[in-house]
């Protein structure tokens, strides 16, 4: 995943290990907690990432037993759209209290706009 950049054949599946840089953490990474939501859309060009064409969510609930986050892209997601350029987004929303009561909230774009190169 040279870039980012995604090249796959329509119906195949593909997955990736994402992890989120998180400067002010001790570790560098961020982790996901509470209501945190990851989002991936999968967009026409020029297309805004609230009307994509494969749209996914992952939350707590989606992190392996060691807390990695793996996006998959199924068969299904990709089988009915045509070959060629299209881009995707993945933004993380923040939603969660920590120990001491204090609140977090926002979004944060993770990856923006990249290619996803959908071959026959």
């Amino acid at each position: 995943m040279a870039n980012n950049i995604i090249v796959l054949n329509r119906g195949d599946s593909y997955s990736f290990n994402l992890t989120i840089i998180d400067e002010n953490s001790e570790s560098g990474i961020y982790n996901l907690e509470g209501d945190d939501a990851v989002y991936l859309g999968i967009m026409d060009p020029h297309q805004p990432v609230e009307l994509a064409l494969v749209k996914k969510k992952y939350t707590v609930e989606d992190l392996d037993e060691a807390g990695n986050l793996f996006i998959e892209i199924l068969p299904e997601d990709t089988v009915d759209l045509f070959p060629g350029i299209y881009y995707y987004s993945i933004k993380l929303k923040i939603d969660h209290t920590d120990d001491d009561g204090f609140e977090f909230s926002g979004v944060k774009t993770i990856i923006n706009n990249t290619k996803f190169i959908l071959c026959d």
